[in-house]
């Protein structure tokens, strides 16, 4: 099923999110668009929690907020409101959304698979604090990372074996995909 998007434009960050809290329904702020978020599977719901469990647990509270599917995500300069599956951000004063996140994980469906991969990524790398960006397939084992680095801007890392280790060296832990799976 493709999310329902109507035109929109809001004048102020304010509107929008006076909008938002109203809203029987999350709606993403991408592009003047207002893009309804739709519901989930039990798989896709297992992969968040287990991720933003296992987030939680082993990132020092005092250094990371960490967030699951309602915490908004805004990128200022574009004035985009996305609302990521798993955070990772620096504290900050603002409690409605983050401007600062390190990692931002994605669980694909296939009514967001292609926006996902292409839209929120060309978004997401213009964020200055974002390290990386996970794209997880719920119905197979593939686990795509995409890390900023200083030579060459992003690299993508594509993991597909149950056996295989995601290791994100700037946050000092990795995650096996028999793990992420097991959810």
């Amino acid at each position: 099923m493709k999310p329902i998007t109507e035109h929109r434009k809001f004048e102020s960050i304010e509107a929008y999110l006076a909008f938002e809290e109203k809203s029987e329904v999350r709606h993403e702020y991408y592009l003047e668009n207002l893009i309804e978020m739709s519901g989930t599977t039990y798989k896709h719901n297992d992969l968040v929690f287990y991720l933003s469990a296992y987030f939680r647990f082993n990132l020092p509270k005092s250094k990371f907020k960490i967030s699951s599917e309602q915490v908004k995500l805004y990128i200022a300069n574009e004035n985009i409101f996305f609302y990521p599956d798993v955070m990772v951000a620096l504290p900050e004063e603002q409690q409605y959304y983050s401007t600062l996140p390190v990692l931002i994980t994605e669980v694909l469906s296939e009514s967001t698979r292609k926006f996902d991969m292409i839209d929120k990524f060309i978004q997401y790398q213009k964020l200055e604090t974002l390290q990386y960006y996970i794209l997880v397939e719920p119905e197979k084992h593939l686990v795509i990372v995409h890390k900023k680095t200083l030579e060459t801007g992003w690299q993508t890392d594509t993991y597909t074996s149950i056996n295989d280790v995601v290791n994100l060296p700037s946050l000092q832990i990795s995650i096996a995909l028999k793990d992420i799976y097991q959810a």
